[in-house]
């Protein structure tokens, strides 16, 4: 038994240190300067709609881009997505609600 202890205290910190060299990774191979985009995410259903823009927006905060912006892709015009995503529009500046038909240029919007 507690040999199955110590393998799994071993397990753990082989995962905690291969996550720590993850993050050393990503932080050197980040550009240098934060670069204008956008990150779409498309919610099959209401259900799914806040978790994805709240991820989102935490992907967007963990790149530090600003200038990043996010995109709900509201494909089957489901009024729950564009609902959950009119409230949250209101906490995150950065979030954009768009029709399949309008998706470049709500990318492309303030791009100059």
């Amino acid at each position: 038994m507690e040999l199955l202890g110590w393998s799994a205290v071993v397990f753990l910190a082989a995962l905690g240190l291969l996550e720590l060299v993850r993050m050393a990774v990503f932080w050197m191979l980040r550009p240098q300067r934060p670069h204008r985009g956008a990150l779409v995410v498309i919610p099959e259903s209401g259900e799914d709609c806040e978790q994805l823009i709240r991820s989102g927006m935490a992907r967007l905060r963990w790149m530090d881009w600003p200038d990043c912006k996010l995109v709900c892709l509201n494909r089957d015009d489901d009024p729950q997505v564009e609902a959950i995503a009119r409230i949250l529009e209101r906490r995150y500046p950065q979030l954009r609600l768009s029709k399949p038909e309008n998706l470049v240029y709500d990318i492309l919007e303030n791009e100059t």
